[in-house]
């Protein structure tokens, strides 16, 4: 009984610290849309068929073929996170003779973090046909960070994803209506991911799975609803992986243009290191002899983790239609999200505690973006745009939704312009509203099998009225 509680205890404590590597951003779950000022005026319709800067790059490699100059782009976009959370009520896990009871701390600040995106694409043709470019940006990432006194402080406090993506590529003009092209990526993933640990449900764990805890967990102040011993969790690692990208470009009669483009899921094989800060009052020796003391009594200990973290594929299948000064467009995209399973964790060897895989389950699901747009060449200096898009959430149900990410559907409400300066210099500038409709969490906690919430507790926390605004911003220079 004590070897099975001490697991219990382990997986479910440092579990928690990484169930959710994702954070808010403008696409779903944590895709990160804003790769291209000019297309975000648009709301991204028509993005594998548009091709009308160095951004192809990264939407359709075969649109390189329709520069005839090189092209430089530097832009980047400020994304304006509001995630209201409106209602929040925890408690612990019922273990019979000891009750559930309340967990304080409330709703907490907006945990939604601001941020700033940016890009850099290059695209250089080496013949009327053939065609190279290279593009850095961040599809991925964002942050969330509630006050560490919240309710749902069990469960996520701060979640810091980043991912780095170079993408080589080459497009090539088959004849007159097709072009093809193919790209590498190499793709730098860091994440940081914190919450609390509570003492107070590990020491009735413990001593409810005949765990000699005495010396650990008789104390007074570990008691709940108002427990200041909360303990620590902090999970930090990183990895480097390869992906590639597939494109096909139709020029067909009457001005009419249509793509297909394709990018692979990229597996990250992350390593990193779990850190925990366990309060003095669980060992009279200390902070050495408290670490020492959690570790062998509740299963925690500094040590190593490794996890494989599966980013999606996408496909794309844009169209675009040019009738005088306008130009309109849609395009429909499909984000394999079911790729991201579960997320398994495994933890290097520590003495005495015996670091067991912890696998929090996910169940997403393939999601769907749909969006419509049109630009309108008002003379030869300015170029107006304007769209609209219906974004799906992957999540499935609240019992699935994690407050490290509130996701949900979203719709998107585009504007934009693009203004030619010179022959060789151009700026693009866009702005997006982004609402999201309302998520919930409810968060179970069970004594019995299966219990990823054991020592996380009940969570119910209701989120509406979330918004994000996108400003972006491009300097295009051909020469």
């Amino acid at each position: 009984m004590k070897s099975r509680t001490r697991h219990l205890l382990q997986k479910t404590a440092l579990a928690a610290a990484i169930a959710g590597i994702s954070a808010p951003a403008s696409a779903s779950f944590f895709a990160i849309a804003e790769q291209s000022a000019s297309g975000l005026g648009t709301a991204f319709a028509g993005g594998a068929a548009i091709a009308e800067d160095a951004s192809t790059v990264w939407y359709n490699p075969a649109g390189m073929t329709r520069l005839d100059r090189p092209q430089l782009i530097l832009g980047g976009s400020y994304l304006d996170i509001n995630i209201k959370t409106n209602s929040v009520s925890a408690s612990t896990v019922n273990l019979g003779a000891i009750p559930s009871l309340p967990i304080s701390g409330g709703a907490g600040q907006n945990p939604g973090e601001s941020a700033f995106v940016p890009n850099l694409y290059y695209v250089h043709p080496l013949s009327k046909d053939f065609s190279v470019g290279a593009g850095i940006n961040a599809p991925f990432g964002l942050v969330t960070e509630y006050d560490s006194s919240w309710a749902g402080r069990y469960h996520a406090v701060k979640s810091d994803i980043k991912t780095i993506n170079y993408n080589l590529g080459a497009g090539y003009r088959f004849d007159d209506v097709w072009s093809g092209g193919a790209g590498v990526s190499y793709q730098h993933l860091k994440a940081e991911l914190t919450q609390a640990i509570d003492f107070a449900t590990l020491c009735n764990l413990a001593v409810g799975g005949g765990v000699a805890a005495a010396a650990n967990c008789a104390f007074p102040n570990f008691s709940q609803p108002n427990n200041p011993n909360d303990g620590f969790a902090k999970v930090t690692a990183d990895s480097n992986a390869w992906g590639y990208n597939l494109g096909l470009l139709a020029q067909l009669p009457n001005d009419f243009r249509v793509g297909v483009a394709y990018r692979s899921k990229i597996t990250h094989h992350l390593k990193g290191d779990f850190d925990a800060t366990v309060p003095t009052p669980a060992a009279p020796a200390g902070a050495a002899g408290a670490t020492a003391a959690a570790a062998a009594t509740f299963g925690i200990a500094d040590t190593g983790a490794k996890s494989d973290v599966v980013l999606p594929a996408t496909l794309s299948i844009s169209a675009v239609q040019q009738i005088g000064q306008w130009a309109l467009m849609a395009d429909v995209s499909q984000t394999y999200w079911s790729q991201l399973k579960e997320l398994r964790i495994r933890f290097d060897p520590v003495q005495p505690v015996a670091q067991a895989d912890s696998v929090v389950t996910l169940n997403l699901k393939n999601t769907m973006r749909v969006s419509v747009g049109a630009t309108y060449k008002l003379n030869d200096a300015w170029t107006l745009r304007g769209g609209f898009a219906w974004d799906q959430t992957p999540v499935t149900s609240a019992e699935n939704t994690t407050p490290r990410l509130p996701d949900a559907d979203r719709t998107w409400y585009a504007i934009g312009a693009g203004w030619q300066l010179s022959r060789s210099w151009a700026f693009d500038f866009g702005y997006v509203m982004i609402k999201a409709d309302d998520a919930h969490v409810r968060k179970t906690a069970s004594a019995a099998p299966p219990n990823e919430n054991v020592s996380r507790g009940n969570l119910s926390a209701d989120y509406s009225g979330s918004s994000i605004q996108v400003f972006s911003a491009q300097a295009r220079w051909t020469f």
